[in-house]
């Protein structure tokens, strides 16, 4: 089967009275490199080991190109899989491990020589095809485990945590490396990972999960910079989260919205009155200078703490209206304008970049990059 689609219907699995996955839909696109992710514990590699046919879903459908593969055992699902820990043979060589498959499938002799070198040239291994996998890198058994799951031609690669035994930098290169190599053989793709910065750097879509329910689906900027819930808005990347109230109005029409002793007015897609979260991440809070025109008005504080990173400075500022303390960055500052610890500043939030919650966090109230006026 070579499987373009993958739909997965309401789809719930169980371990005794624990809820691992909680109706769960996604409609994953042929050659779609589509990411699960999340915290521990959140049921992603449970959703994924269900798709594989290691659990059985007690309840709902999962289909392959349209046809429903509830019951079809794991080794008629055409799948292949990169574990977190390779699950590599030390006894065999690079050039068995990777032909593994294909033996149990009987392919022939011929044919599994050309296949296992073309997996090897893809993954950068073929001149290592005789050595033993104890004696290679991380990196390197990592790169064995994706030629062993490719070289059976499967219609669909599962991916769970792949990169998480990888040190840093050895991270950055295999992703890159994983997702030029998806794009070539335009593969349909599920890789979980609990790394925010991975699942944003690969991913054509995203699920954000927890506990077992998918909370948001979207493109990697979608997830960034529209999160539909405070969970998301806290799981990707950094943010502030600040109190604030509205006034009541009909959905669409201008609504005030006071935060931190500022008054604006946006639109909100919902009516609602009261208690509210505003969430703005810390590359989106502008710092006023002479050079700048930001219209204001602007937020005081001081600086209680500056750290340089070269590309970025990251302030943390204690808010004189409330003493709450919120990260600031600073992008390419020059050097003249770096600002130092004890600095009063005064700080610009753009109502057209920042999300306003419920007083619970649960939902959304307002369109990313609507029209706003502050006064």
């Amino acid at each position: 089967m070579t499987v373009t689609q993958v739909k997965i219907n309401q789809v719930s699995k169980y371990f005794g009275d624990v809820l691992g996955v909680d109706n769960a839909t996604i409609h994953i696109q042929e050659g779609e490199f589509f990411t699960l992710l999340g915290p521990s514990g959140c049921g992603k590699t449970t959703l994924l080991r269900t798709l594989a046919g290691f659990y059985r879903q007690e309840e709902g459908d999962i289909f392959f190109n349209d046809v429903c593969i509830n019951d079809l055992p794991t080794h008629n699902r055409n799948i292949g899989m990169v574990f977190q820990s390779y699950a590599i043979f030390p006894h065999m060589t690079v050039f068995e491990n990777v032909a593994y498959g294909l033996k149990a499938r009987k392919v022939k002799k011929q044919d599994i020589q050309t296949r296992v070198m073309e997996a090897l040239e893809m993954v950068e291994l073929a001149h290592l095809k005789d050595r033993q996998p104890s004696n290679m890198s991380g990196g390197q058994q990592q790169r064995i485990a994706l030629a062993r799951a490719i070289v059976i031609h499967p219609g669909l690669l599962l991916m769970d945590e792949p990169l998480s035994n990888l040190d840093a930098k050895l991270r950055l290169k295999m992703r890159s490396d994983i997702r030029e190599l998806q794009k070539r053989l335009n593969i349909t793709t599920i890789y979980v990972t609990h790394d925010q910065e991975e699942a944003l750097a690969v991913s054509d879509r995203i699920a954000v999960l927890k506990n077992g329910k998918i909370q948001q689906i979207g493109k990697p900027h979608e997830i960034y910079l529209t999160p539909k819930n405070q969970f998301v808005s806290n799981f990707i990347g950094s943010t502030n989260f600040l109190s604030g109230k509205t006034s009541s109005s009909s959905a669409g029409s201008m609504t005030d919205v006071e935060v931190q002793g500022i008054r604006f007015a946006t639109k909100l897609v919902k009516q609602y009155e009261g208690n509210i979260i505003y969430s703005v991440r810390p590359e989106q809070i502008k710092v006023k200078r002479e050079h700048n025109r930001y219209p204001g008005p602007f937020i005081k504080g001081r600086i209680r703490e500056a750290v340089f990173l070269g590309e970025k400075v990251e302030y943390k500022v204690e808010l004189a209206h409330s003493g709450d303390l919120i990260q600031v960055h600073e992008h390419a500052v020059p050097y003249h304008l770096l600002m130092s610890e004890g600095e009063q500043v005064e700080l610009y939030l753009n109502p057209e970049e920042s999300v306003i919650y419920s007083e619970g966090g649960e939902e959304a109230l307002n369109d990313y990059g609507n029209s706003s006026k502050t006064n």
